[in-house]
């Protein structure tokens, strides 16, 4: 069935309450292939149907379509940037970036010494880093600090900041966009640009 909702939301929605596809359609009232055609997406349920799903999975009919209007999984492939956003932009070609609209997930592979100050790549976001291996140095504005495998930061990414590799390694950053809004329709597909996944 081609639409935009996708009721597999129930399977998780059901286990949390520990019901198989049996105990729901008791719940529910309805039948148990009414309840698989909807879960496995066959068939688009009725407003009617919906409401008697929502009861027996304890939310609203609202949330449960809220849900199901959402794309729960994602996938990007992560590339190396092509073009420099600034020209003060260094260390770009140590950087794979996935980009979820404003929303993004960068690994850098960096050598020791080497630079990445690539501010170019940044919105109004929050912005994570954990390193995976070896030492880096990250300045943000006027303080510095040095982080290790496993160590992990979150900064405002608008702050000026650069990474410096201490000892060969990998770190991921992460950045989050400030504004949920972003967040709600990256989920419910919305987002623009985004290729399907």
């Amino acid at each position: 069935m081609n639409s935009d909702y996708d009721f597999r939301i129930m399977r998780v929605l059901r286990r949390r309450l520990n019901l198989t596809l049996h105990g729901l359609a008791e719940r529910s009232g309805l039948t148990y292939p009414t309840v698989e055609s909807v879960e496995t997406n066959k068939t688009l349920p009725s407003l009617k149907t919906l409401d008697a799903l929502a009861g027996a999975l304890q939310i609203s009919t609202r949330d449960l379509i809220g849900l199901a209007e959402r794309r729960l999984v994602q996938r990007r492939k992560a590339e190396v940037e092509q073009r420099s956003y600034l020209k003060s932009d260094k260390g770009l070609e140590n950087c794979r970036v996935a980009r979820y609209d404003k929303g993004k997930l960068i690994r850098v592979t960096a050598e020791k010494g080497d630079y990445v100050h690539v501010m170019g790549l940044h919105e109004d976001v929050h912005e994570f880093c954990y390193v995976l291996s070896g030492w880096v140095e990250l300045r943000i504005e006027d303080e510095t600090y040095r982080l290790g495998q496993d160590d992990t930061i979150l900064f405002d990414g608008l702050l000026d900041h650069s990474y410096t590799q201490i000892e060969t390694g990998e770190y991921v950053t992460v950045h989050i966009p400030k504004d949920i809004r972003i967040l709600e329709r990256l989920l419910e597909g919305r987002a623009e640009g985004a290729p399907d996944a």
